[in-house]
């Protein structure tokens, strides 16, 4: 992650800003690269005015779980208590459906060419049903619960030089760098069921996974805008995301009870998701 976000954060583009430059042509120096725009004597410009600081920021898209452990059978302990018990990894991936994300903001112009942000966020995917494990003959199966979260991330955005594609007067890449914290709900194991085999009465019905927890959060995206009006832009961003360790919740796992055989089944919770999202930001 440390590399990534280093990554992203040493790129180093420059640019001029959104809309038209005057009414006649000379070329102006903007960060450290010269573009040949039409002038304007305020410098850079929205609609001929003075550079626009000031940004309403929002965003709606999905969230693709890609890494991280949501159950980890592996570091369970095997064949402990009667029945034999086996446990198995089980991926965010599989664990979880495809997820949503809302974000909603502001960002300030430190230059026509890189924004500071601060963003809100809430995140949800439902839980899947997955097979976790063995017991004697049967087949564990079991239904994650959602995953919720908020939270609040601050970021930096560098921009590119803007360029003219079909369909599309204009359109402007940027790469942005973010760190925050994020609040993650209870997560249980549920509707515990077997398939197969012998059912043990003493297979439980749910278990607690993890505690609600604040987590670190890091993202690097990449995205694109393009100029809708005068002073509003959309675009679309993906990347990749980072949520921490959320705290384990052993509270139905005591030891020298029955369920002490699934501890150790609840030491992931790293989530690595992809986004992708579409984004309008209101320049004042």
């Amino acid at each position: 992650m440390r590399i990534l976000l280093c990554g992203v954060a040493a790129v180093a583009l420059s640019g001029c800003s959104w809309m038209g430059f005057g009414n006649s042509q000379s070329s102006h120096t903007y960060g450290n690269n010269t573009y040949s725009q039409k002038a304007n004597n305020n410098g850079c410009c929205v609609g001929g005015k003075t550079l626009s600081r000031w940004n309403i920021e929002s965003g709606l898209g999905a969230d693709f779980a890609t890494g991280g452990n949501a159950i980890t059978g592996n570091q369970a302990p095997i064949g402990f208590l009667n029945p034999t018990t086996t446990l198995q990894d089980v991926s965010n991936s599989d664990a979880y459906a495809v997820g949503y994300r809302a974000e909603l903001g502001g960002s300030y112009a430190v230059n026509p060419n890189r924004k500071v942000s601060l963003t809100g966020h809430y995140a949800q995917a439902d839980g899947n049903e997955v097979t976790w494990g063995t017991q004697d003959t049967a087949t564990l199966r079991g239904t994650m619960s959602d995953y919720k979260s908020y939270g609040l991330e601050a970021g930096i955005r560098q921009y590119a030089t803007p360029a003219r594609i079909p369909l599309l007067k204009s359109v402007r890449p940027y790469v942005e760098a973010k760190l925050g914290a994020a609040h993650i709900d209870a997560i249980r194991l549920e509707n515990i069921n077997e398939v197969g085999g012998l059912v043990n009465p003493g297979t439980p019905t749910s278990l607690a996974m993890y505690e609600s927890s604040w987590v670190p959060t890091a993202a690097g995206l990449i995205g694109i805008e393009t100029p809708i009006f005068n002073r509003f832009t959309m675009g679309v961003e993906t990347g990749i995301r980072y949520a921490g360790v959320p705290k384990s919740d052993n509270s139905d796992k005591a030891a020298g009870t029955f369920n002490a055989r699934y501890n150790g089944a609840n030491n992931g919770g790293t989530r690595w998701s992809v986004p992708l999202t579409i984004r309008g930001r209101y320049r004042f």
